[in-house]
């Protein structure tokens, strides 16, 4: 062992031949080569993680193990598409069906996702539609509510509209009744007044004639005559003084 590790490290030919070895294994065993490579390339993780996170010294380097991934699954891959032949075509015509399984399923989920939607389309339409209705049906009943309210409201001013024509007219009708009674007591009282009053000029009348006549019976036992202007006259029909009468005690 001491001896191929002296060869590796003094020998290019040494190493040359190992790689040369290393490529024709991989790519005679395509999948094992595949497999050592994504091992290396995890073995390269583990590396770079000790290395700047833990900061513990690695024995390789990650650029080799890197170098060494790539290089093992490249021509391992190679390896096997040219050895293996058939199997590469089975594996296309699998990955083919497997696309073509892929893209139908995705179409039909596609088509189950557009009739999914297109029935939560429907629904959500039915929904609106429902609230739609419900929100008219409710506008409408507030509608309806406000029309009550106003045919109400109208009703009631109308109503006490009436009450005031009424109370207007029983007032109109009290005031004319108490303004005929007004009316009714002043004629009754002017006709009292006019009655007295006549009753005061008849009376006041018949006195006058009392006293004409009680004047005139005096002026005639006296000589005195009264004419029926009420002026006195002597028996020789001239007119008598107001001396005269007074001394005769008649009244001028």
């Amino acid at each position: 062992m001491e001896k191929l590790k002296n060869l590796w490290d003094d020998k290019l030919w040494f190493k040359i031949l190992v790689i040369v070895v290393i490529l024709a294994l991989s790519y005679w065993f395509g999948i094992i080569a595949i497999l050592l490579g994504f091992i290396l390339f995890i073995y390269a993780i583990v590396t770079v993680i000790r290395k700047y996170i833990f900061k513990k010294n690695t024995r390789f380097k990650v650029r080799y193990i890197l170098l060494s991934f790539l290089a093992l699954t490249i021509m391992g891959g190679y390896g096997y598409a040219q050895t293996h032949p058939e199997e590469m075509e089975q594996s296309r015509i699998r990955q083919q069906e497997t696309k073509k399984a892929a893209e139908t399923k995705k179409a039909e989920d596609a088509k189950k996702a557009a009739k999914a939607k297109k029935a939560e389309d429907a629904k959500k339409a039915a929904k609106a539609k429902k609230a739609e209705d419900a929100k008219k049906a409710e506008a409408a009943k507030q509608a309806e509510a406000a029309k009550q309210a106003e045919a109400a409201k109208q009703a009631e001013a109308a109503k006490q509209a009436e009450a005031a024509r009424q109370a207007e007219a029983a007032r109109q009708a009290e005031a004319a009744k108490q303004a005929e009674a007004a009316r009714q007591a002043e004629a009754a009282k002017q006709a009292e007044a006019a009655r007295q009053a006549e009753a005061a000029r008849q009376a006041e009348a018949a006195a006058q004639a009392q006293a004409a006549a009680q004047t005139e019976q005096n002026g005639n036992s006296s000589g005195y005559i009264r004419d029926a202007n009420g002026r006195w006259h002597r028996s020789n029909g001239q007119f008598a003084s107001k001396k005269e009468i007074a001394a005769a005690g008649l009244v001028w």
